[in-house]
C-alpha cells in the first residue's frame, strides 16, 4: 500500500482507512467487515489485498481500491516530511514547557491546579518552526498546502 495510508481495525467490527496524504483529521474510509471485534489485519505486500482478522476467528478478505495502493507522485518524501514537522513540533512544545519551568500551577476557585502556557512565547515558536519547515501555519499544524516543492493546494 501507499507510504501515506493507515488501517485501524475497531471493536464494533470496522476497519477504518486513514489516507494522511490527503486527510490527517479525519478517516478517509470506514468499512463495516464484521459483528465481532476486528482483531488483525494483513496486508499484502506489493499488492492491493488486506486480510482481517476478527473475534470469531473470521478472516475477510478485501480488495482494496487503487487509489489506496498506487502511491502518488514523491508520496514517500513527503509522508516523511509530514511526520519529520510533527516531530519537531512536538519538540518545541516540549521545549517550551521545559523551559518555562514545567508550566506554571495556579489555583483555581476550587482549589485544584490550573496549567498555563505563555501564549505569545507559544505562537513565536510556532512561527518560527513553521518558518524552518517552509509551511504556512493554520494554527493547528495540519495544512499540508504550504510546503514548498509538494504540488498539493
Amino acid at each position: 500500500t501507499r507510504a501515506g495510508v493507515f488501517f485501524l481495525c475497531r471493536q464494533d467490527g470496522r476497519l477504518d482507512t486513514w489516507d494522511y496524504f490527503y486527510r490527517m483529521n479525519e478517516v478517509s474510509l470506514s468499512q463495516k467487515v464484521s459483528d465481532s471485534a476486528l482483531t488483525s489485519i494483513s496486508v499484502q505486500a506489493q499488492g492491493s489485498f488486506a486480510a482481517v482478522g476478527d473475534a470469531d476467528g473470521v478472516i475477510t478478505l478485501m480488495q482494496l481500491c487503487d487509489g489506496l495502493v498506487q502511491p502518488g507522485p514523491n508520496e514517500k518524501n513527503l509522508i516523511g516530511q509530514v511526520f519529520d514537522r510533527e516531530t519537531k513540533r512536538e519538540r518545541n512544545l516540549e521545549q517550551i514547557k521545559k523551559q518555562s519551568g514545567g508550566a506554571k500551577k495556579e489555583k483555581d476557585d476550587k482549589g485544584r491546579g490550573a496549567i498555563t502556557i505563555d501564549q505569545a512565547e507559544y505562537q513565536s515558536r510556532e512561527k518560527q518552526f513553521f518558518t524552518e519547515v517552509g509551511m504556512t501555519g493554520d494554527g493547528l499544524g495540519t495544512n499540508l498546502g504550504g510546503i514548498k516543492g509538494a504540488g498539493v493546494r
